[in-house]
């Protein structure tokens, strides 16, 4: 809705869900400098419809995945890895999705890294045999996994966007305005967001940029960033273990040899 004052939108939720805990997500990051929609209004659930509502303000401008390709995004992308680490800087108790049923705090499903590293691996690594990779890539890709499990390992989780990509990441007229839809939020090791970021889409310059900016806040050692390359296979491995839709099964094939391929050209 548009007013005098500005543009607003109001989220209604299907019945029996809340966004309670997105609520609290976002007025965390509001407190902590993140440049998010202000939560206006909310409700748990509203009598006339019976159904919880969220009322926000808008992040002006435009995302830059619709913004065209040739445009220079090096300092909005730096200042997106800025306040990504300030994401980051959010305690979680526990991993995994967040818990939608917790009015209080942030709660992940499962209580360790391990616990929610481990749910869907065997399921994940068989899965393998139903695409053309080789009987040796699918063992190396067993290997990096084991790997993957002890390098990513974190005793805490931290708040992290969950889907965080540049359709995500907003400016206006070339400077930064903020990150928006925080719907797939959870606990993890915060490293997974930037492995989402460069492993769906493979776009090393503009990773690059973000890294810059990140680094700012939060130090990343050369040990975190084979680590994060290693959480993009992981989270592709997780879609090829899904029963994905025929037209993306190559999609997400085509990513993992990518990934593949970047990993070993780094390992050597």
């Amino acid at each position: 809705m548009t007013t005098n004052s500005g543009t607003y939108y109001l989220r209604f939720l299907p019945e029996d869900a809340s966004f309670a805990t997105e609520v609290l997500a976002h007025n965390a990051l509001f407190d902590a400098g993140v440049n998010v929609p202000r939560v206006i209004g909310f409700e748990d659930k509203n009598e006339e419809t019976g159904l919880s509502f969220m009322l926000v303000d808008e992040i002006p401008g435009i995302c830059i995945e619709d913004s065209g390709p040739q445009a220079d995004y090096s300092d909005i992308l730096r200042e997106a890895g800025r306040q990504l680490a300030r994401i980051h800087s959010i305690p979680v108790d526990g991993f995994g999705w967040i818990n939608k049923g917790s009015y209080d705090a942030l709660k992940g499903e499962k209580h360790s890294f391990d616990e929610y590293f481990s749910e869907h691996m065997e399921n994940d690594l068989e899965a393998l045999h139903q695409y053309p990779f080789s009987d040796e890539e699918r063992t190396q890709i067993r290997e990096l996994m084991m790997t993957a499990r002890k390098m990513l390992n974190v005793e805490k989780a931290v708040l992290v966007h969950g889907d965080f990509d540049i359709s995500h990441i907003f400016h206006t007229e070339g400077s930064y305005s903020g990150i928006i839809d925080f719907g797939d939020i959870r606990g993890n090791n915060r490293l997974y967001d930037l492995a989402t970021f460069v492993g769906f889409y493979q776009a090393r310059r503009l990773y690059s940029y973000l890294l810059e900016g990140y680094c700012e806040i939060a130090h990343l050692t050369d040990e975190d960033l084979y680590a994060t390359e290693l959480m993009a296979l992981f989270i592709i491995l997780r879609f090829l273990g899904r029963k994905v839709n025929s037209n993306f099964r190559e999609h997400w094939y085509r990513l993992a040899r990518k990934q593949l391929e970047h990993i070993n050209i780094i390992s050597n």
